[in-house]
């Protein structure tokens, strides 16, 4: 069917259909997910709690439940949070609120996907600044460049970054968010790997969103639930364009028990940092491959060329390894990678094994 009827979106034509990469595979580790699941005991008082629930009726509208209990943690109220279908449906949110047709959206190159997605969906216009080359450093100065041009509205910073997975200098985030005149949104979707924040800042700065999702440490992203925080005149903006019912009550449910029960799974989160040392370390050894520092639940790895790239992913995947691709023309034209999860240590080995393989098997061009 040729698009060129007038229902069809201009601002559509170029914008693909996001691609999940399902193939068959036996070890997931292209998806940042938390390799050891819900302990018994959380999952158990979940089943217990939800033979209670009212499935006829809908769902809180504003997870009031789960919005005390996460925003009273953090020493904030219900006014300075919203509940989200993970961070993606927030992020979602706050380009509908604050940015529309032929205004600007910021971000890093490269960075998470979905800011580019949806601001193309909401006709904005995505603007991406380079990492510096050498360690992925904020282009602070190019950023305040652009944010302080009359049609900018939001800049999206993620901390720790994705996929590069390294934090920026705290004072080059503040300086942006002191001057940009843009509302800033400082993504933590992996806080629970390196525990540094900006959410002590939200009383300080009327013009700071923090997003958080619990896909990643709390291991329950098959149930999409996220959250922002930030001041009550922000959030009351965000509330005039979210969904009236987003989250479902059984989401909100699981979600609070596995939230006031965090504590249990800071053995899995002490893992994961444990295996993600032991990734880099050992990776290192295999040549021509070099993994960067990582503050996240995985390991960014420079593998050359797009056809060492090609080369790695395919062998890997024919041992029923997944990872992920990554390239960014807006970064480099010739620096490949690969984004590995870490896994639990079976699957680890696992990888370590075949990388191995790949490394002293193959003819893979040095770089």
């Amino acid at each position: 069917m040729k698009k060129d009827k007038k229902y069809y979106r201009d601002s559509l034509r170029e914008l693909k259909p996001y691609d999940p990469h399902e193939v068959p595979y036996k070890i997931k580790l292209n998806a940042n997910e938390n390799p050891y699941g819900l302990p018994e005991e959380i999952i158990e008082e979940i089943l217990r709690k939800v033979k209670n629930l009212e499935f006829p009726r809908y769902p809180n509208a504003n997870s009031v439940k789960l919005s005390e209990a996460v925003s009273s943690f953090w020493g904030l109220s219900g006014d300075n949070i919203v509940i989200g279908n993970g961070s993606d449906e927030l992020i979602d949110y706050l380009i509908k609120a604050f940015s529309e047709k032929g205004r600007r959206v910021i971000t890093t190159a490269p960075s998470f996907a979905m800011y580019k997605i949806y601001s193309i969906i909401n006709g904005s216009n995505f603007v991406q600044i380079p990492l510096g080359q050498g360690n992925f450093s904020l282009n602070e100065d190019k950023i305040l460049e652009e944010a302080k041009k009359e049609d900018s509205s939001v800049v999206f910073i993620a901390y720790p970054n994705a996929p590069t997975g390294n934090y920026f200098a705290e004072d080059k985030i503040t300086k942006i968010i002191e001057e940009s005149g843009c509302l800033v949104v400082v993504d933590e979707a992996y806080f629970e790997f390196g525990e540094k924040t900006f959410v002590p800042l939200i009383s300080q700065y009327d013009n700071l969103v923090i997003l958080r999702t619990l896909s990643k440490a709390y291991s329950i992203a098959s149930l999409r639930v996220g959250y922002l925080l930030s001041n009550p005149e922000i959030i009351n903006e965000i509330r005039k364009v979210k969904s009236p019912f987003n989250v479902n009550t059984f989401s909100q449910l699981a979600a609070q028990v596995v939230f006031e029960n965090k504590e249990i799974l800071k053995d899995s989160i002490k893992k994961i940092v444990g295996e993600r040392k032991r990734l880099t370390n050992k990776i290192n050894e295999f040549p021509p491959f070099k993994a960067h520092p990582s503050q996240t639940n995985f390991v960014l790895v420079e593998v050359g060329s797009k056809e060492n790239a090609n080369l790695v992913y395919n062998s890997l995947l024919e041992q029923g390894i997944l990872v992920q691709i990554v390239s960014d023309p807006l970064f480099s034209t010739s620096r490949y990678f690969l984004r590995i999860s870490v896994g639990n240590k079976e699957e680890n080995d696992i990888l370590l094994k075949e990388l191995k393989n790949v490394s002293k098997n193959h003819s893979l061009t040095r770089f």
